[in-house]
């Protein structure tokens, strides 16, 4: 008898999500490019006079987006997953709020005849200026919990 020729077994591809999964710095840089994003597309949101309530909630919106695009993008809770979640979260909430802050109108400077700097120098300043306060932690630890929250970590 002739032997019959055994046909490999079909091989699956991976999804593109698999794929991104896959690579060690995707998810950092996804989180990060959200945050960015988000957080300069919500600095438009903050009032011309900012209060703490506007603050902590599109702060919180940023932290959540950043938390949830690393946890989806990620294949585990490892230290390196929450501690990109964060930092991504953090300098997403610091653009947003400098360049909220500092952009658009002043009632004060309008009373002087003066008027605030636009979005590009708002913008610079936020990146001139390091992330560190009590608010951009407050978030980043908030993107670290979402991202890691009831899984088992690597």
């Amino acid at each position: 008898m002739a032997e019959q020729p055994v046909e490999p077994a079909p091989v699956a591809t991976p999804s593109a999500l698999e794929h991104v999964r896959r690579t060690p710095m995707a998810p950092f840089t996804a989180a990060l490019a959200v945050g960015i994003l988000l957080g300069l597309l919500l600095s438009f949101l903050v009032p011309d006079d900012p209060g703490a309530l506007a603050l902590v909630v599109l702060g919180a919106a940023v932290a959540a987006a950043v938390g949830y695009t690393a946890r989806l993008l990620s294949s585990d809770a490892s230290w390196w997953t929450l501690g990109a979640a964060g930092i991504a979260a953090a300098v997403g909430v610091h653009l947003m709020a400098v360049t909220g802050t500092v952009g658009g109108g002043n009632a004060v400077l309008e009373m002087l005849g003066g008027e605030a700097p636009g979005f590009n120098d708002a913008l610079l300043t936020a990146l001139a200026t390091p992330p560190l306060s009590a608010g951009t932690l407050l978030a980043g630890v908030v993107a670290a919990i979402i991202a890691g929250w009831g899984r088992q970590r690597a």
